[in-house]
This record gives C-alpha cells, sequence and structure tokens, in this order.
C-alpha cells in the first residue's frame, strides 16, 4: 500500500513538472538552439550568408543581455525558413523603380550642374564684355571728342588724319570683335534657357514618378517581413541587409517570448520603421526583454535550461 502511494506521488509529481514545463517553455526559452531549415533561392543567399545574418540577428539581444541566448545547432528547436512569396517580389519591384528613380535624380542633377557651369561661364564672360564695352565707349568717346575738335578747326592736318584714321580702324575692329562676343553671350544665355526647360521637364516628370513611387511604396507596413509560430520563423521579404538583420531580431524577440512594445525605433514595434541601420535594443525593448527573461538566475530559468539540456541530450 506504501509502495502504491510513493507510485502515485512519483506520477503525480512528474504530471505536475510536465505541465509547469509545457506551460513555461516559452517563456523566454535560453539558450534558445535553432537551425536553417529552407532557404529559397529566389533571395540569391547561400547558407553561409544566412548564418552570418542570424548571428548579427543574435548579437542584437546577446549584447544587451550580456549573455548567450541563442545557439545554432544541426538539429536547433527552432527552424528559421526563408519562404519567397509576392511580398520579396514586390520588394524586388521597389528596388527596381526606386533604382530608375535614383538614376532620373542623377540625370537631373548632372543637368543642374551643367546648368551651374553654363551660368558661371556666361556670368564671368559678361562681366568681362561689360569691362571691354565700357573701356571701347570711352575711346569711342575720345575719338569722337578729338574729331570733333578738329572739325571746329576746320579739319585736322594730314599727319593727324592719318592717326585719326588708324584710331577709327582700331575701334572698329574692337567693336567688331565686342559683337561677336555678345553673339556668343545671345547664344549661351538661349541655351542655359533651353537647358533650364529641360531641367524644369526633368523635375516635373521626376517628381510625377515619386508621387507614383511613395503611392505604392512610401506607407509603413505592418511587420508582414516575416513571422514566428509553432517554433518556426519564416522570414518572407528584405530590400536591404540591416533591413534582415532587424527582421530576424525582432522575430528572435518573438521566439523569445517577447511581444511587440511602443515605441518607433524598438526592434519589437509592431511596424518596420527606419532599416537604414544595424539594429539595435530601445529602452522599451531592453524593459520587455528584463520582464520577460529577467537576468537568467531566477530558480524556474535554471530548471528550464537544465531540462532543455537535458532533452537536448537524447
Amino acid at each position: 500500500m506504501r509502495f502504491d502511494l510513493m507510485v502515485v506521488f512519483a506520477m503525480t509529481l512528474a504530471a505536475a513538472g510536465t505541465y509547469w514545463y509545457r506551460s513555461t517553455e516559452n517563456i523566454c526559452p535560453v539558450p534558445l538552439t535553432y537551425h536553417i531549415g529552407e532557404i529559397a533561392p529566389e533571395f540569391n543567399l547561400s547558407k553561409e550568408q544566412v548564418e552570418a545574418y542570424l548571428r548579427d540577428a543574435e548579437v542584437v539581444w546577446e549584447q544587451a543581455a550580456e549573455r548567450e541566448l541563442f545557439q545554432a545547432t544541426d538539429a536547433g528547436a527552432l527552424t528559421v525558413n526563408f519562404l519567397f512569396d509576392e511580398r520579396q517580389a514586390l520588394a524586388e519591384s521597389q528596388l527596381g523603380q526606386k533604382a530608375a528613380l535614383d538614376g532620373e535624380r542623377d540625370k537631373t542633377e548632372e543637368l543642374t550642374d551643367t546648368i551651374d557651369k553654363e551660368r558661371s561661364d556666361y556670368d564671368a564672360q559678361t562681366e568681362e564684355y561689360e569691362g571691354k564695352m565700357a573701356a571701347y565707349e570711352r575711346k569711342l568717346t575720345a575719338y569722337n571728342e578729338k574729331v570733333n575738335r578738329y572739325n571746329d578747326q576746320g579739319g585736322a592736318p594730314s599727319e593727324v588724319y592719318a592717326e585719326l584714321e588708324r584710331e577709327k580702324a582700331a575701334l572698329n575692329r574692337e567693336s567688331g570683335g565686342l559683337n561677336v562676343t555678345a553673339d556668343k553671350l545671345n547664344e549661351l544665355a538661349r541655351t542655359i534657357n533651353e537647358l533650364n526647360d529641360k531641367s524644369s521637364q526633368f523635375i516635373d516628370e521626376y517628381n510625377k514618378q515619386v508621387l507614383v513611387y511613395n503611392e505604392e511604396f512610401g506607407f509603413s507596413r505592418e511587420f508582414t517581413q516575416g513571422d514566428y509560430q509553432n517554433d518556426v520563423i519564416n522570414i518572407y521579404k528584405f530590400s536591404t541587409e540591416n533591413e534582415l538583420r532587424t527582421v530576424l531580431a525582432h522575430e528572435f524577440g518573438h521566439a523569445l517570448g517577447v511581444d511587440h512594445v511602443e515605441g518607433r525605433s524598438s526592434v519589437m514595434y509592431y511596424l518596420l520603421e527606419n532599416t537604414s541601420s544595424f539594429p539595435t535594443l530601445s529602452p522599451e525593448d531592453t524593459a520587455a526583454f528584463a520582464t520577460t527573461c529577467g537576468d537568467g538566475s531566477s530558480v524556474e530559468a535554471r530548471v528550464r535550461a537544465q531540462i532543455r539540456a537535458v532533452l537536448a541530450s537524447f
């Protein structure tokens, strides 16, 4: 009878322990083991590249926690897949359209630089022309005054007349050169005006394309680049390396048991916001992690870790 009670007690204790572990196994299951599952060829990623991105995502959490939270093993409990669907196709379309926009912007900026250079040349040549024209007009005025003075005296002596004729010829040559310069300046002004018109057309067309691009892509999307469910992380879409690191870190957070948090810069924010830089945890992220995982020193955390270690050895 006493033996039977001991068996019942042992079975009850085992059942209670099993229930406790099952009910808490998803609460910060660290160290969380994972392995790479499917990598769709459309992503053009090697397994080595994926491993590197996953290590980067680990660092996001482990640097803040100051302890190991993830382990990559061939038979890890968590599977990470890269599944291609319309989301990545849309992302590639976005990259293509952005590249086209960048090309149009570069053309516009190149044309603007050309206009600025032409305008600078025009200004410099105009200043030089105006200086020469002012000097010519002073010489012409002096010449005319000299001619008028001799005319008032009944005419210039033959030797003076010859000198006046030479001055007149020089002034005519100078006037001809100034007229040629004026024609060139007028032609340059017409060219600048034509370039300005062309630039305005480019800018108008570019702005229209930007509006189309923003209507299609320029809004915040709910976090659909990836998901975590039933010990599986699926990655569906990314456009840049840091976006992929952010998505992986976000889903790693869910695998740890961390829910969405506030703060637009948070890794665990429900919308994917700015991904131009390497992801880092916000104060909201670290607070949520601390609430979920603590510092790993609690009895529950140590027991769960020991149980997982035992299970993983089989």
